[in-house]
């Protein structure tokens, strides 16, 4: 329940700052230098953790790959589909009624159509807003790799491997890539290949892979699955308290007036993941499991779960909803006026909601057919 409620924040999170209303000037890194995305991806790879543990010690390593080959299928349909509506529907009232928007997010498509949808079927043109679900499909495909390797050698070489990585993304590993290996010569600008650096961004899902079967294994070793572990120590979540307290602080100065950005601005980088934000996204987990307990128990908090249990359904409903937004405006950072923005949110956090609700009928009904 408390994972299924932090998902649905994040979710919520997430399309607060999609949408283009005034809504985003508060719920954009709101608590430090961290988006909800950082969130909806490391949750992501430590509940995947615990569901392919659990499925492991019933049945064996060869069901865990049936089970990640069914969800990597489920959510690259999902892509699909966004793309489909998104290349057609979004394209036509793009370019029939000049939503500039829409047509800078879809240039590429715009100028190279075909090659535009076989660089997305492949995952490589990944537009703005339909960048995440690509990385999750990779990410999804590299867990059975991490968890093989760490089965067979611990998970230090595991994280190492992915830490040399995320390093050398921070040096421009993305763009190297991109120069000199274009097999298909689809022609993809490299910012057209989505605003995330994944490899910067792996590090998160494979440290989540890590805790989660970590935490997994040591849940099943006390036998009963109840039994809590000792937690962190207070000394570490304070520091990680104090820490905090201090980005956010800088992240609300003006941080921009006193600092380079052209010389510093990669420490805090949400595209390639900086190290400061890495510290700043530590943090922020450790002081959530220390009281994230008490938050979810908030009642105000609970209806969040119902997002969190049909995530990629909501996210997917999600997209739609904010490529609708920029649909209402011509001008490239649309302004609408304050009754549309109001009309807007209330819309799709209402969509939500109603998608989630038929999501969980569904799968209810399934349990029980």
């Amino acid at each position: 329940m408390e994972l299924d409620i932090l998902r649905g924040f994040l979710l919520l999170w997430m399309t607060l700052t999609h949408l283009p209303t005034r809504a985003s000037i508060v719920s954009n890194q709101t608590f430090g230098f961290v988006s909800g995305a950082e969130g909806f991806i490391f949750l992501s790879g430590f509940i995947i953790a615990q569901l392919e543990h659990r499925i492991e010690s019933r049945s064996g390593f060869d069901a865990t790959l049936s089970d990640l080959r069914k969800r990597i299928v489920r959510v690259y349909t999902y892509h699909v589909v966004l793309l489909a509506i998104t290349f057609t529907v979004v394209a036509w009232i793009a370019a029939r009624y000049h939503r500039l928007g829409l047509e800078n997010l879809l240039s590429f498509y715009f100028a190279h159509p075909m090659h535009a949808v076989v660089a997305a079927i492949i995952l490589k043109y990944r537009p703005s807003l339909l960048d995440i679900l690509p990385m999750y499909v990779l990410f999804l495909a590299l867990t059975p790799i991490a968890r093989w390797v760490a089965r067979r050698w611990s998970w230090d070489p595991v994280i190492y491997t992915s830490f040399g990585i995320w390093a050398a993304a921070q040096f421009g590993l993305r763009h190297w890539v991109h120069t000199h290996f274009d097999m298909m010569h689809l022609g993809v600008p490299e910012d057209s290949t989505g605003a995330f650096d994944t490899y910067a961004w792996q590090l998160l899902w494979i440290v989540a892979l890590a805790l989660g079967s970590i935490y997994a294994d040591r849940i099943a070793g006390n036998g009963s699955g109840v039994k809590r572990e000792k937690g962190i120590s207070p000394g570490l979540s304070n520091f990680a308290l104090v820490l905090a307290v201090i980005f956010l602080v800088l992240r609300y100065s003006p941080v921009d007036q006193w600092m380079n950005q052209d010389v510093y601005g990669w420490l805090i980088d949400k595209w390639h993941l900086g190290p400061a934000r890495v510290i700043n996204f530590a943090a922020l987990t450790l002081v959530l499991v220390r009281y994230g307990q008490k938050i979810a128990s908030l009642a105000i908090f609970q209806p969040l779960a119902l997002l969190g249990r049909a995530s990629i359904e909501v996210f997917s409903v999600h997209v739609l909803c904010c490529l609708g937004g920029h649909m209402l405006s011509p001008d490239a950072d649309p302004d609408l006026p304050a009754w549309e923005q109001i009309l807007l949110l209330a819309v799709t956090v209402t969509a939500l909601f109603v998608t989630a609700q038929i999501q969980t009928r569904r799968q209810a009904r399934r349990k029980h057919s």
